[in-house]
């Protein structure tokens, strides 16, 4: 194949895209590659960066993902610096943990993988007492009933932010202190949250079917909610976990690391994503699945919640949940749950990449017939047993995280 003839190929496989934050034009390309508008087009002949026009323009734009992964590779030959760039973007690790492995497709806490533990009946509580690598301990109880969990405003995740300052203030020395006491308030902090939205206390059960109790559903649920809390509990470094330990490595207490994480996880792009998933599920008609799957794609439109950086062969966590889905408690409830299957499948057949945990959050909030809000939630409170394993290791750690900027602004004026 000619040179030429590759360019073109590659061109045309983006040719649907639209100017936005995935392209650059040529002078922000050739300021993040260093280099002159002549090797720009170089590095486009040869293949290793896409560019395209948008409608009629007659600029040509450039793909952004290849122009920063060449500035990465180009810039790991000059040192140090390139090498941490890279690493903030899916590269290599940035710092030493004890707590999560992500490793040859799978998932594993303090070297116990995920799905040994599910099938062991590890309960969250027990899985989060070893993230913490905490004696096993009684833990408080949750009140007898609640509020109905499932009341459509605020969601939950604004219940749960919202709380945070409250249980701070009612904490008469929320500093940071022994690790036995830490463990104990991270304990007292879980079951708050959980009762804000909603759980009640579930006679011989644990958390999990506290928060089924809440919901007005029973134990199938139960060990499904249990599975999701286990599940999102930790996925090593995620933006949600780095903030915590940023908050922790300055010294905030456990209440501002989970408040730093909390907050980040909202994002869109992170916890916020399977509510994502569930909007675009919406849109797409059960009649005629397969045609409006292809006419979005061919429109250059993304089907959200496909394929993982960190697994190539696919997201273990999917089918451990989806091993674990609850009965569908309505009718209505069992026709959303197979549409979503169905999109499942079809986007694996379509696009090679294989569904992400946000399809297995959507799956189980549909199965129990839950608003979308939800399974941001189910993920955010299995993620703080998480948050508080590497509050606590930064802490231990002794080190603060203040990573430096490169400057590529205007010259400094000199007076």
């Amino acid at each position: 194949m000619t040179t030429k003839r590759r360019a073109d190929q590659i061109e045309s496989s983006v040719n649907m895209m639209s100017a936005g934050e995935g392209l650059l034009d040529a002078a922000a390309a050739c300021a993040l590659l260093g280099v002159k508008p002549a090797s720009l087009y170089a590095y486009v002949s040869r293949g290793q960066i896409r560019s395209l026009r948008v409608g009629q323009q007659r600029q040509r734009w450039y793909v952004a993902e290849d122009v920063r992964r060449l500035a990465a590779r180009a810039g790991a030959r000059r040192g140090h610096e390139a090498v941490a760039v890279g690493a903030l973007r899916w590269g290599e690790p940035v710092l030493a943990s004890a707590i999560t492995a992500v490793a040859d497709g799978a998932l594993a806490y303090r070297g116990h993988r995920v799905g040994d533990l599910l099938a062991r009946g590890a309960r969250f509580e027990q899985v989060a007492e070893l993230l913490w690598e905490a004696a096993p301990a009684a833990w408080p109880t949750l009140a007898p009933s609640s509020r109905r969990a499932s009341a459509p405003s605020p969601t939950p995740v604004a219940l749960l932010i919202a709380t945070l300052p409250h249980l701070r203030a009612a904490d008469p020395a929320p500093w940071p202190t022994t690790i036995a006491r830490e463990h104990a308030r991270a304990r007292a902090l879980i079951v708050d949250l959980l009762g804000v939205v909603g759980a009640a206390a579930a006679p011989g059960g644990g958390l999990a079917a506290g928060l089924a109790r809440g919901l007005g559903r029973g134990d199938d649920a139960a060990r499904a909610l249990d599975a999701a809390l286990v599940a999102c509990a930790d996925h090593e470094l995620n933006p949600s976990t780095f903030a915590a330990r940023v908050a922790a490595g300055t010294g905030a207490d456990l209440y501002a690391c989970v408040g730093a994480a909390l907050y980040t996880l909202t994002g869109p792009r992170h916890g916020g994503a399977p509510e994502v998933v569930d909007a675009v599920l919406d849109e797409l008609p059960a009649r005629g699945l397969p045609a409006a799957m292809r006419a979005r794609l061919a429109r250059g439109e993304r089907l959200p919640g496909f394929g993982h950086r960190l697994y190539p062969a696919g997201d273990p966590r999917v089918p451990l949940l989806t091993a674990r889905l609850p009965r569908p408690v309505t009718p209505a409830a069992a026709r959303r749950l197979a549409h979503a299957r169905a999109v499942a499948e079809l986007g694996h057949a379509l696009t090679g990449e294989a569904p992400s945990l946000d399809y297995a959050l959507v799956m189980i909030a549909r199965a129990l017939d839950l608003p979308a809000t939800w399974t941001t939630a189910l993920f955010a409170l299995g993620r703080v047993a998480g948050w508080v394993a590497h509050a606590l290791e930064q802490r231990a750690s002794g080190d603060g995280l203040r990573p430096r900027a490169r400057y590529v602004g205007p010259p400094v004026i000199t007076p």
